[in-house]
């Protein structure tokens, strides 16, 4: 009996063993592709907070550009445009649209902030420039977030 429990512990430290080397060389992944359907857009964790990180980097840039100059130079006006490109190509990283995800708030609201970043873009690309949407672009950001801050009842 002894040598069973002997032998039932090294079996299971071989398997967690197994799992965690496979989790670490993307195992999961590969595993995600074949169990989610195809209109599902699995977002881990580490990636949904990279992205979010880079959002409010290029939010605090693009804030910082806008404020306390008028009129805006347009080096300015160029480098903000260039912020919401950056901006626009990486809300496609939280999913396109009409897919769901493992994170319903993205899902639900990235194609209302994907078509903000891009109203807000195309407002600097009109003459004159209309600097409104652009300026507004950290509070599109609070449509999520103040959601999720909610307490539940």
């Amino acid at each position: 009996m002894a040598m069973l429990v002997v032998y039932l512990k090294r079996i299971f430290f071989l398997c967690t063993k197994l799992v965690l080397t496979g989790c670490a060389n993307g195992v999961l992944e590969s595993i995600r592709k074949v169990t989610y359907p195809p209109d599902f857009n699995y977002i881990s964790s580490d990636n949904l907070t990279s992205t979010m990180q880079q959002f409010a980097w290029y939010t605090t840039l693009l804030d910082n550009s806008l404020q306390n100059t008028l009129p805006v130079p347009e080096s300015q006006r160029l480098n903000a445009i260039s912020t919401l490109r950056k901006m626009e190509k990486l809300s496609h990283e939280l999913g396109e649209d009409n897919l769901s995800s493992n994170h319903s708030i993205v899902s639900f609201n990235i194609k209302r902030f994907r078509q903000n970043i891009i109203n807000a873009r195309d407002g600097l690309l009109i003459d004159p420039p209309n600097y409104y949407l652009a300026g507004s672009v950290s509070a599109y950001c609070l449509n999520c977030h103040a959601l999720k801050r909610q307490p539940r009842s």
